[in-house]
């Protein structure tokens, strides 16, 4: 198999470097490249950015908010306060206009994840709320003043699985407990930065529903497989992780964000793994995706799999963070079928009049794609010599004409050749 030399960096890694730090290093390659802020923030609560929330809202990349304003507006001697900074450091305000009734929660996403933001949540008051907060007569409903983790890439916010409502300094949950708010209804939330330099963040505000995701796990002769479930969101993040019973049936309740894709990736010790995408906008009135019937190929020789959601960035072999669960759960399969040996195929989605204005080499792009997979699988401790690459750049499009985003999505794929197992 050759490697061009724009991923020689990333071979050293495989080599040089110690194991865990190659994970580390190498899951970069699946996270799209940062975009400088441009997003303003403000610093001081009078001057709180407004945004008003719609089913699916982002704000940012945001500048990054240095110091604390004209104003430090919240401070705190006592250090297990779980309602206040300390003291403000690098501070960012935001008035929040609620447009539905429903239960509501965020994501702040650091550009640099060794960034570490606190935040405090209140429900407005009146005209005189800043001032009332400086005299500290108002408690906010919701805090998170938990130390940064890089396991969760220094993500924080509200979600629906959180239990409290309020975290403290120290280590502790990244998430605290979803709200429930109405149509009207305004809330004040500040963030702050306790390090100097930062990147800037991005808000990903979003309104949950309690969902049920049900169905039966099945082989290619229909007989129940006892398999492992992983529901995933759009960012790559585990939301459930859950076995099958013995007759292959599973039910699943967790709260996901309206309006957004989500991941269930299927895997067995005998079978090849599946993926399927949900978007929560396609719920029915109850609120479930019941009787989902999934068939898990049983694993042979010469079989040639599309995994279905192992995608990439336009004109890019970055992964979609939505792809990590399919990628792990192959990862998964290898690992416990050791005589297992593929070839992983890429593919793009392309024509030649796109080539021509984009300027991108589609086969050598198809070639790179292929070969992100394979440095993923390679640093997670699979043997090299298991794995085999090739490009086929735009020939075997699944949709030549691709029309809309999720088809042409769909031809920014790789797919699995089982070339030997025993």
């Amino acid at each position: 198999m050759y490697i061009r030399p724009i991923f020689s960096a990333l071979i050293f890694l495989l080599f040089f470097i110690p194991a865990s730090a190659q994970k580390n290093s190498i899951k970069k390659n699946i996270i799209k490249p940062v975009i400088r802020g441009t997003a303003k923030t403000a610093c001081d609560c009078k001057d709180a950015v407004k945004i008003s929330l719609n089913k699916i809202t982002t704000y940012g990349p945001t500048v990054p908010p240095v110091g604390f304003g004209s104003v430090q507006e919240i401070t705190s001697k006592n250090k297990f306060d779980k309602s206040a900074f300390e003291e403000e450091h690098n501070s960012a305000w935001y008035s929040l206009d609620i447009k539905y009734d429903g239960e509501f929660g965020f994501e702040i996403i650091p550009q640099d994840t060794a960034d570490d933001y606190d935040f405090l949540l209140y429900k407005y008051t009146d005209s005189n709320f800043c001032e009332a907060l400086q005299k500290k007569h108002l408690k906010p409903i919701r805090s998170n003043l938990s130390r940064a983790s890089q396991q969760t890439r220094g993500i924080t916010g509200l979600s629906s699985d959180a239990k409290n409502e309020f975290v403290g300094k120290g280590i502790g949950e990244a998430y605290s407990k979803s709200v429930e708010v109405k149509k009207g209804e305004k809330y004040i939330l500040v963030l702050d930065n306790v390090y100097e330099g930062g990147k800037g963040h991005i808000i990903n505000f979003n309104y949950i529903k309690q969902v049920e995701i049900s169905g039966t796990v099945l082989n290619e002769d229909s007989i129940p497989v006892k398999a492992e479930i992983s529901l995933t969101d759009n960012k790559g993040t585990v939301v459930k992780q859950i076995n099958t019973e013995n007759d292959g049936k599973y039910t699943i309740n967790a709260g996901l964000k309206e309006n957004l894709d989500y991941t269930l990736a299927f895997s067995s010790d005998s079978s090849f793994v599946q993926a399927k995408t949900l978007n929560t906008k396609n719920l029915k009135q109850a609120g479930a995706f019941n009787d989902i019937r999934t068939i898990l190929p049983k694993l042979k020789k010469g079989m040639k799999v599309n995994m279905n959601c192992i995608n990439f960035f336009g004109g890019l072999a970055i992964l979609l963070p939505a792809s990590i669960s399919s990628v792990e759960a192959l990862y998964k399969l290898m690992k416990k079928n050791k005589q297992m040996v593929i070839r992983i195929e890429g593919h793009v989605n392309g024509s030649t009049r796109a080539k021509v204005e984009a300027k991108i080499d589609y086969q050598i792009l198809s070639e790179k794609r292929a070969e992100t997979v394979f440095l993923y699988l390679v640093s997670m401790g699979i043997e090299k010599e298991r794995i085999s690459t090739i490009g086929y750049g735009g020939k075997k499009m699944l949709y030549p004409d691709a029309s809309d985003e999720a088809k042409q999505s769909a031809n920014r794929r790789v797919e699995i050749n089982v070339v030997s197992i025993k």
